[in-house]
């Protein structure tokens, strides 16, 4: 008898029996986070002093990293700080579109958190750093419902210089800036230098 006590005493403390414990809490539902759209990740670079230039790359959100060059279309990058998934799509494969590689989903995901919540009220001041060298922006593409991207800035250069100064932004620049020079979109002028003009 003193046994069977023992044990209904240890499985109502464990369990709660009775008084104000008796009602068991719900069990709260896992946060519900961001996830990656259509697309991510870009370098643009637009020049229109000698000839009509507009290249880059852009990652799509399954890690997809593809090569664009749409100089010989009349697509736009959209210019607002909004964009729908079809604006994007009409800019990026207007024309010439082609697959390079996939990134890691490990690095890809890292990439990810690390940006998601960079704002372009974060950037610093414009500063005018060269001629003719056209622009270079390194952008990242945040989901806001309903097909819709909040177009967030993380590096300018070339004519004007611009950058965030969010911390976080720093690992994605130094990311985003050597693809765009392994793939030849930006390059290295003057390593002892400034490299503005250049897309670095």
């Amino acid at each position: 008898m003193k046994s069977w006590l023992l044990s209904f005493s240890l499985l109502c403390a464990i369990a709660g029996c009775g008084g104000s414990n008796s009602t068991a809490k719900p069990i709260p539902e896992p946060t519900k986070q961001h996830q990656p759209g259509k697309y991510l990740f870009a370098a643009v670079y637009e020049n229109h002093s000698w000839l009509h230039t507009q290249k880059g790359f852009v990652i799509k959100g399954n890690g997809d990293l593809y090569y664009f060059d749409v100089s010989d279309t009349t697509a736009t990058l959209p210019a607002a700080e909004q964009a729908s998934e079809a604006e994007l799509t009409r800019f990026f494969e207007a024309a010439r579109f082609e697959f390079v590689q996939t990134v890691p989903a490990e690095q890809l995901n890292q990439l990810w958190l690390q940006g998601r919540d960079l704002s372009n009220s974060t950037l610093g001041k414009e500063q005018s750093s060269c001629r003719d060298a056209g622009k270079y922006q390194y952008l990242m593409f945040q989901p806001t419902g309903n097909q819709q991207y909040r177009q967030a800035l993380i590096y300018q250069t070339g004519d004007f210089r611009r950058e965030q100064q969010d911390d976080k932004a720093a690992l994605l620049k130094d990311y985003l800036v050597k693809q765009a020079v392994n793939l030849k979109i930006a390059y290295i002028l003057d390593p002892d230098g400034n490299n503005w003009c250049s897309g670095l």
